[in-house]
């Protein structure tokens, strides 16, 4: 487990970015279908996390990266380059994303804010904007919005597919990663929505694929240990660069059940602590999972990083 704690900026960045993605997917369902417009405030406001989890993801990136300015020089081969599409479809989902929020939120704003000196420029321009733009500009915005996340997790799944990596070029790479936008996406959006009793038409519905998420999860997981138990090299055999894989697995579905648990009782409760907490230990244990994931790097021929 230890070999994979050194790539832990990028450990962060994934899981953090993948549950971004996933719980605006949860929050353009809702707001393709929600009716009310106060249940579409109530989201737009709490919409405002996912976007703090972003610019941390990319703080984490960018201190993998060791400079902001290597991030720039890696959008020079887009399209070429797994790591340039994976910066370019992330940086377009969180600049995208954050837009359609701006836009959105700015004539929701109490009139205070509309009265400071630069915050109330910025407030009162967006508010013109949006109110100057056809209706059809918000469910438009927030489809493509959802597509690019798609994109940007295909990317991040592509970016770790290497040839000569077997533990990561397989189908369990994307599985994961999209796994856990799934899961920890979901759970994520709900207990928001919850700490602002928004959408509670959706709870049954975010709770199934949340429960889902986790059976497959755990389905997945014990097909990739299969899966790596043929993987040798000439030095290793895969598991053998995560001794713990079971452990932490283990302890990894522990955490999911009861974080899941404690959301299921604090929706159903109109509980506003229990549904956060949750969704704390889920998001801890796909950071345990993303942790066995980077440990698990092993080229043909030979075993890399840390030996």
């Amino acid at each position: 487990m230890g070999m994979g704690l050194h790539e832990w900026p990028l450990v962060f960045f994934t899981v953090l970015a993948q549950s971004a993605v996933g719980a605006f997917w949860v929050f353009t369902l809702l707001l393709l279908t929600e009716k009310s417009e106060r249940a579409a405030t109530r989201t737009h406001y709490v919409m405002t996390v996912l976007w703090g989890l972003m610019a941390i993801g990319f703080i984490f990136s960018t201190l993998h990266l060791g400079s902001p300015q290597r991030a720039f020089n890696a959008l020079n081969r887009i399209g070429a380059s797994g790591l340039s599409n994976e910066i370019a479809t992330g940086s377009a989902f969180f600049a995208l994303g954050a837009g359609y929020w701006a836009l959105a939120t700015a004539r929701l704003l109490p009139q205070a804010w509309q009265k400071l000196p630069i915050a109330g420029f910025v407030v009162r321009l967006l508010a013109n904007i949006s109110a100057k733009l056809p209706s059809i500009w918000r469910p438009l915005a927030l489809i493509v919005v959802s597509i690019v996340g798609a994109a940007f997790i295909y990317a991040m799944s592509k970016l770790y597919m290497i040839p000569t990596v077997p533990t990561w070029n397989s189908v369990f790479t994307p599985l994961s990663f999209l796994l856990t936008a799934l899961l920890a996406g979901s759970t994520l959006a709900l207990a928001l929505l919850n700490s602002v009793k928004a959408a509670e038409r959706l709870n049954g519905l975010l709770l199934t694929i949340a429960w889902l998420a986790f059976i497959a999860a755990v389905i997945v997981t014990y097909q990739q240990y299969n899966y790596l138990a043929g993987i040798s090299s000439a030095i290793h055999q895969a598991l053998d660069l995560v001794p713990s894989f079971v452990p932490v697995m283990l302890t990894r579905f522990v955490l999911i059940a009861i974080g899941l648990l404690l959301l299921t009782v604090g929706v159903k409760k109109a509980n506003t602590a229990l549904p956060l907490i949750g969704v704390l230990l889920i998001i801890a244990a796909e950071l345990l999972a993303r942790i066995i994931f980077y440990g698990l790097h092993m080229t043909v021929g030979m075993a890399a990083l840390g030996y």
